[in-house]
């Protein structure tokens, strides 16, 4: 089992989508097939207990569904199930890997994402602030909080959010473009052009120059001005200023999460 996974985490990083979704479909279907019902169950004679026989064998097929499956494997096919957008498969293979390692913070988080994915946006804030009760500074966990909380219509929230991530890391460009965001859903316009252009003068100097490019020319055409630059500037200085100590530490792909905003 573990090595058609390998395989398949191998076919995905080179770019053999068809064959890795093949290789995928067959493991599924290796795991999903329905186990045998117990010799009690099949003889049986009370028609008014069946079905509820049958939920139970249901149920329990269900348990051990993933029951042969070792801790590593059980996360690699979450994620490629995640990858193929089998939600489903990837929630109830990851919740069986929470289940057996309850204080991972990246499983949590990572259950999160799969929640918020599967439109359980409580379920999936429950994950992130328990991912945050064990390292209140995880990044990861915070800006997934930002974007729950921009999705879910909590602009409130999610400014609060992007200020701690701001004070984590005041020099990456995706935190000034979320706060940015969060202040456009309050009608802050003037405040969320300032963040936007910060963000903006970060992104053509990072190493994912211009990954935000399009976002930039969709929110502020061809109108800015030197004094918007300096403006921007100010709000880098004034964070960057404010939290010397944060460490210049940008975990996350500049790429998540575009396609929605």
């Amino acid at each position: 089992m573990e090595d058609r996974i390998t395989k398949t985490l191998a076919l995905l990083l080179d770019g053999r989508w068809n064959e890795a979704f093949k290789l995928y479909h067959e493991i599924i279907n290796d795991l999903s097939k329905k186990e045998s019902v117990p010799e009690t169950v099949q003889n049986t004679k009370d028609s008014q207990t069946s079905s509820k026989t049958e939920e139970a064998v249901s149920v329990v097929s269900e348990f051990e569904r993933w029951a042969t499956l070792n801790d590593e494997e059980l996360w690699d096919l979450g994620h490629i199930s995640y990858l193929f957008d089998d939600t489903e498969t990837a929630e109830s293979l990851i919740e069986e890997h929470y289940s057996r390692k309850p204080n991972d913070i990246e499983g949590m988080v990572f259950l999160g994402m799969i929640y918020k994915k599967r439109n359980k946006p409580y379920k999936s804030e429950l994950m992130y602030r328990a991912a945050l009760s064990e390292d209140k500074d995880n990044m990861k966990a915070v800006e997934e909080l930002v974007y729950l909380y921009l999705e879910t219509e909590r602009p409130l929230d999610a400014l609060a959010w992007v200020q701690k991530l701001l004070r984590l890391d005041p020099r990456t460009p995706k935190n000034y473009f979320l706060a940015g965001k969060a202040l456009e859903k309050l009608d802050r316009e003037e405040q969320s052009r300032r963040y936007i252009i910060a963000s903006m003068i970060l992104d053509q100097s990072s190493s994912f120059r211009g990954s935000l490019q399009s976002f930039y020319e969709d929110r502020l055409g061809e109108s800015i001005t030197i004094a918007d630059l300096f403006d921007g500037k100010e709000v880098i200085e004034e964070w960057v200023g404010k939290n010397r100590h944060a460490v210049d530490r940008s975990p996350f792909s500049e790429f998540e999460h575009q396609e929605s905003y």
